[in-house]
């Protein structure tokens, strides 16, 4: 048990990685709260040509839940409050070419909402050394909020997806490091004849430095299958109106993000986590340049737990190590 504890816990944040391999005991979870900064420089076009037409700022504080049923069912919740502000020349215009229609969104000031509630049930096979957990994840937004805009927080859609993680200790070539890595793949609501059909993948390689000290290193994919294009020289004109008022919805995104982290465990049953990305390819996306992310993870336990002598759930040795590159949780 101290094993899945110490692996459930060490790779838990949430918006990034959200289906994790490893799940906590039966009656245990972990809680966390994050925050993150996120600054995107660049506009990606089609063809991956890139534009700096003005600078996009946000703010997210995450609040997760992860709980396990039983030692091979978990349900993790989440929900983000984001804050966005658009800097520059080129705010989004209703109206192309009137700048008496300007989004009120790109005023240059901070506007912000809850975002979307995130639930996802994950199931455990096997109890080997490779730990297998297929998923199922529905992202539902908690209410209307806008999406035309350089600082939007999200696309104000439904979306599902379905997917599969793997992940194992590397003992006993390298018995301080683990690997895990996620497949998914999502469908989201139909707006104006698009229903996006999107891939995510991910990786994580971690290895714990001390019993206290750990570091991680991770890469996030996320390929859209179908939707519009951002054609250099020609976005948004190629556009109809109501495709430019939806192109955030309906628009082929693509995106790779790298990063790294740190997590230290102030004591048997809390972690904080700091962690840096950015992102070295787009297409029809705002790339990120820089990604922030501040953490604290608190493990608990429940009446449920099997170890009823325990009373509190631990973190024993090792810290968490958590990558968020993803500046807005999709």
């Amino acid at each position: 048990m101290r094993a899945f504890r110490l692996l459930s816990l060490s790779i838990a944040l949430p918006i990034c990685l959200f289906s994790q391999a490893w799940l906590p005991p039966k009656g245990e979870g972990t809680v966390s709260l994050l925050y993150q900064y996120g600054f995107d420089r660049l506009h990606a076009f089609s063809d991956g040509s890139t534009l700096d037409a003005g600078h996009m700022f946000t703010n997210s504080v995450v609040l997760d839940t992860d709980f396990s049923l039983t030692n091979r069912l978990a349900v993790k919740v989440s929900l983000p409050y984001i804050t966005g502000k658009y800097v520059g020349s080129s705010p989004h215009q209703y109206v192309r070419g009137d700048p008496t229609t300007v989004t009120a969104l790109d005023d240059g000031t901070y506007h912000g909402a809850l975002q979307d509630f995130r639930v996802d049930v994950r199931y455990s096979l096997g109890r080997g050394a490779l730990k297998v957990a297929p998923f199922f994840l529905a992202n539902i937004p908690t209410h209307a909020y806008p999406i035309f805009g350089h600082a939007v927080i999200g696309p104000d859609g439904r979306e599902y997806r379905v997917g599969v993680s793997l992940g194992r200790r590397l003992n006993p070539i390298l018995p301080k490091a683990f690997l895990q890595g996620r497949y998914a793949f999502g469908l989201s609501q139909k707006f104006l004849n698009v229903a996006p059909k999107v891939s995510y993948g991910e990786f994580q390689l971690g290895y714990f430095l001390t019993r206290r000290l750990s570091l991680q290193g991770s890469g996030q994919l996320t390929y859209g299958h179908n939707g519009l294009d951002w054609v250099p020289g020609l976005f948004p004109n190629n556009f109809t109106d109501e495709q430019w008022h939806n192109h955030l919805r309906i628009s082929r995104a693509m995106i790779l993000d790298v990063g790294a982290g740190l997590g230290f465990s102030l004591n048997r049953s809390t972690n904080v986590v700091v962690s840096m990305g950015h992102s070295v390819y787009g297409e029809n996306v705002h790339l990120h340049t820089a990604v922030v992310t501040v953490g604290i993870v608190k493990a608990f336990t429940t009446k449920l737990s099997a170890e009823k002598d325990s009373g509190l759930a631990t973190l024993p040795e090792a810290s968490k190590a958590t990558t968020c590159t993803c500046a807005k949780s999709k």
